[in-house]
């Protein structure tokens, strides 16, 4: 962290008796101002920095505090504070942010990605708060043999769940912070336009499911967000604004650990309650106690590698739906990483909102840990379906101005759900109601 990313910790304190990891974290959240949330951040993340090299220092030891800092518990907000500055509107209803051929078309391009910044803030910090204890209930994964009784059975996520969110906090913070810089050498300001708060509406759907939360926000958001980000770098660079450039770069960088973070933990929650990664053996007796007993241990993680030549996705030049639909399937070889991709993919269809579609960031997707038979099949069956859910909302919305509404639209149904078999594959769309 250079000097300039350094909070002030002389001016910045959390109050009295707010002591805890998990109580510094929501009283972040309740923070108002953009810029003392993400100070405090950063000065949260150094104090929990100093943790992490005394827990590494005593050889092993597995404790979940260390003096000054236990995790404690604390009850996050249904929403994070915001200032009363701030004009919020629907997605798809802001300014229109251009292609940055203009300043103000590069000044709105800025100020829409530090909105998305301070909402990654507090959904990192919100991760930890949420998630950090957790059911079976609030896991989010469909147990098998689950033990009667158990399902309000409490656990605590590893040390590496909360290491790996409080950097993503940090970075976040980070970023809004370089962003915001740049909107004042522009001559603007963070609040100077409208901003929407669709990132944490899917927060807000799934709250209850860490499962849920790793695969859509952080496994299709933020991955979508390596998709597009590179043409935006592009189009800055040819308008002449390096330094704005040079900046987003650094921000995609980390934007690709945070898809892999969303991962481990997608794959840390099957293992460990649905035994999705068990050897055969293992596979077995986990079934019989019920599941729930895998060692948690952070060298149990599992942890996204490069799949070997035998593993490698098969190119094919052949055209059309068909033979997308045969290239994911042959690429699919090992058992455990099929189940891995058919429950993302179960989980995706219930759960996200939005639309998948190409052209995708292949290579970053995969240093993330998706491989295109985590995704590509969920754009066949929304193609296949005819379903839209994104268009839907905004066509919906567009009527509701139109006439004068100001309640929210409700969700698009469709049949996507239905278009998923059991066996994972792609199914024919349901033909009527």
């Amino acid at each position: 962290m250079s000097e300039q990313e350094q909070p002030h910790a002389q001016e910045l304190r959390f109050p009295e008796g707010c002591d805890s990891l998990l109580e510094r974290c929501v009283h972040i959240m309740h923070t108002i101002d953009p810029i003392e949330k993400a100070d405090l951040t950063l000065l949260l993340g150094e104090q929990w920095k100093q943790i992490i090299q005394a827990r590494n220092s005593k050889e092993g030891a597995k404790e979940r505090e260390v003096e000054s800092m236990p995790l404690g518990r604390a009850m996050p907000p249904e929403k994070p504070s915001r200032p009363d500055t701030l004009e919020f509107v629907r997605p798809g209803f802001g300014v229109k942010v251009g292609k940055a051929g203009s300043l103000s078309s590069r000044i709105a391009i800025l100020h829409a990605l530090a909105n998305v910044e301070q909402w990654a803030i507090d959904t990192a910090l919100d991760n930890m708060a949420r998630f950090g204890y957790y059911t079976q209930a609030t896991a989010g994964t469909a147990l098998k043999n689950q033990i009667e009784n158990e399902e309000n059975k409490e656990f605590v996520m590893p040390n590496r769940f909360f290491d790996d969110f409080m950097q993503m906090a940090c970075d976040e913070s980070k970023h809004f912070k370089w962003l915001n810089e740049r909107l004042e050498s522009q001559g603007a300001h963070y609040g100077d336009l409208p901003v929407h708060a669709s990132i944490w509406d899917s927060c807000t759907d799934t709250a209850r499911s860490a499962l849920a939360r790793m695969a859509v926000v952080h496994m299709t958001i933020e991955s979508r967000g390596l998709d597009v980000n590179p043409a935006t770098i592009a189009r800055f660079s040819r308008s002449g604004d390096e330094d704005s450039a040079k900046m987003l770069r650094k921000v995609h960088e980390d934007e690709v650990t945070h898809v892999q973070i969303g991962h481990r933990w997608f794959c840390y929650l099957l293992k460990k309650h649905e035994g999705v990664g068990l050897d055969q053996d293992a596979g077995k007796a986990f079934g019989a106690a019920g599941g729930g007993d895998v060692n948690d241990a952070d060298d149990d993680l599992y942890e996204f590698r490069q799949v070997p030549p035998a593993y490698a996705e098969k190119k094919s030049e052949e055209a059309g739906e068909a033979s997308e639909v045969k290239q994911v399937e042959e690429e699919v070889v090992d058992p455990a990483e099929a189940q891995r991709r058919k429950r993302f993919q179960e989980v995706v269809v219930q759960y996200f909102k939005g639309s998948l579609k190409p052209p995708f960031n292949t290579a970053d997707r995969e240093k993330g840990g998706l491989t295109r038979g985590w995704y590509e099949p969920l754009v066949v069956v929304r193609e296949r379906t005819g379903f839209k859910p994104a268009a839907g909302r905004r066509l919906q919305s567009k009527k509701d101005k139109q006439e004068g509404a100001t309640a929210e639209t409700a969700p698009v149904a469709g049949p996507l759900t239905a278009a998923v078999a059991q066996d994972g594959e792609v199914a024919p769309a349901p033909t009527s109601a």
